[in-house]
């Protein structure tokens, strides 16, 4: 019982995959969402924390710590979760899919990507509200353009948002 509804989950996860996942590999979309990909590698969040040590004030510098307490929380079990589960990439159990972007290791559970992004969404949002619509519009974006390049299944990511939120929110909780 336990494996057919897990075989159903990957059957399913999988077709969600095809769905979502990019059609045409020369296409300006690709371009795009190689981008937004490429904004989830964490350059960003090193820049955005600088500039908040800088020109924060207190607030700046407690958003600071309240970042790095979420991926101290975050990073551990993404990791632990990764090399447990060990689930392999879409193009490596489907020879007949093929990645658009190198993948930064061998598995794909959870999305680290997806869980950073949401992390630091959930955390700047904390200081200004105003942002929270396009830091989450834009947290959904790398989230999606993981499966839109082909290089995780739509569970990994929505695993991937689910930490990332509640790493933050410990994070909130304990400084906040």
């Amino acid at each position: 019982m336990v494996k057919a509804i897990g075989e159903n989950f990957l059957r399913y996860d999988f077709n969600l995959f095809i769905l979502f996942s990019s059609r045409r590999e020369g296409s300006v979309l690709k371009k795009v969402y190689k981008g937004f990909s490429r904004l989830g590698d964490g350059e960003i969040y090193i820049l955005i924390g600088v500039l908040q040590l800088l020109a924060g004030g207190v607030e700046g510098r407690l958003t600071v710590l309240c970042a790095l307490i979420a991926f101290a929380v975050e990073l551990p079990v993404y990791l632990l979760v990764k090399n447990s589960v060990k689930r392999l990439r879409p193009f490596e159990r489907f020879p007949q899919v093929q990645f658009l972007i190198q993948p930064p290791d061998h598995y794909s559970f959870p999305s680290g990507h997806t869980a950073a992004a949401f992390l630091m969404a959930r955390i700047i949002s904390w200081q200004f509200a105003w942002l929270s619509f396009p830091l989450f519009v834009l947290a959904g974006l790398i989230g999606y353009s993981r499966i839109y390049l082909r290089v995780h299944y739509p569970s990994d990511v929505f695993f991937g948002f689910i930490l990332g939120l509640l790493s933050a929110d410990l994070a909130l909780w304990i400084i906040f």
